[in-house]
Order: structure tokens, then C-alpha cells, then sequence
């Protein structure tokens, strides 16, 4: 899921310069866009689901998304920026946690 690269910066334990170089070095715009979710603590842990908050919010279940990008561009193959998110922030935890089901607020 994640490159060897960004594995070896995560060791160290911080969201700096380094992780966000790994990133978008080995991911690209989808490294960049997950950056940027955990710089903004977009990152939210709920009882049974993360979930990520951009313009909209994704829910992430272990290494699947509900986004198009993972679901169409990707063809599921690959980490989406919310996946990559999380994994990052379950390493890091740099997630809030929600102490409420995810399901009870969706429509």
C-alpha cells in the first residue's frame, strides 16, 4: 500500500518535511492530498469506521474507500488519499476519536 520510502519516514514519528517529501514523491497528488488531511487533522476515528473529511466525507474500512478515485480511477488496486490518510494517522495517531457510530449520522 504504502512505498518503503514513506514506511522508513514514519518510523521516525513526525509529520514533517521528510513524510510530506516520501509522499509526493512516491504518491504523487494522492501522497499531497493525504498530507494535507492529517496537517488539518481531517482525520476522524469513530466506533466502527474512519472517516476523512474533505469536501466530503469518505469512509475508509481497513484498505477500502467509498471515494470515486478508489472506486473508479483506481479500480481498487491502489491507496487513495483517504487510505493513505489513514494509514498514516493509525501509525502516527493523529486521528480524532468520535466515541459514536459512524452509521447513526448517515443519511
Amino acid at each position: 500500500m504504502i512505498s518503503d520510502e514513506v514506511a522508513k519516514e514514519l518510523e521516525r514519528g513526525k509529520l514533517d518535511y521528510g513524510l510530506y517529501r516520501a509522499l509526493l514523491i512516491n504518491h504523487g497528488k494522492r501522497g499531497e492530498k493525504a498530507f494535507f488531511y492529517l496537517k488539518e487533522k481531517r482525520v476522524k476515528r469513530y466506533r466502527d469506521f474512519f472517516v476523512v473529511v474533505g469536501e466530503e466525507e469518505h469512509v475508509v474500512d481497513n484498505s477500502f474507500c467509498d471515494c470515486p478515485d478508489f472506486q473508479i480511477n483506481l479500480k481498487a488496486k491502489k491507496a487513495c488519499a483517504h487510505i493513505l490518510a489513514v494509514y498514516i494517522a493509525k501509525k502516527l495517531k493523529l486521528y480524532d476519536e468520535v466515541d459514536a457510530y459512524y452509521v447513526d449520522f448517515m443519511e
